[in-house]
């Protein structure tokens, strides 16, 4: 693995803390995303032409996306929802640039669509049957 992208990740870590706690009281750190974001394009450009991400990268970028569309569930002002929105449509997009085409052609559904449609009460339960399927 690219030493850089060792770098980017431990930055990652970092930022995830700095996005994630405020989502919680239903606030975008938008500092924080705007270094989210520049790393997922130095990421992108990075990865292009690797078949292999390495796994704790994934679950960063899993992690934060999950918590940002669980969180925007519970936004009760439209405004706010908007913003979370907004958000949640750049990440997307930017997590496709990285993990390339083939995630345009997957269905997309939300966590809270996984925990209607399941058996699972909460999204500890769906992440650790996510990464079941990893090991």
């Amino acid at each position: 693995m690219d030493k850089r992208v060792e770098e980017i990740i431990a930055s990652l870590e970092a930022i995830s803390i700095k996005i994630v706690v405020p989502l919680r009281k239903k606030v975008i750190n938008k500092t924080a995303f705007s270094e989210l974001f520049g790393l997922m394009s130095e990421l992108q450009k990075l990865l292009t032409n690797e078949k292999w991400i390495q796994k704790e990268l994934v679950e960063i970028l899993f992690h934060i996306y999950t918590q940002l569309d669980v969180q925007a569930g519970y936004v009760k002002e439209e405004k706010v929802k908007n913003e979370f929105t907004a958000y949640l449509t750049k990440m997307r997009s930017k997590m496709r640039e990285i993990f390339g085409k083939r995630v345009q052609d997957t269905e997309e559904i939300s966590v809270q669509e996984l925990i209607d449609n399941s058996d699972f009460a909460n999204l500890q339960e769906i992440m650790d049957e996510f990464k079941k399927l990893y090991e």
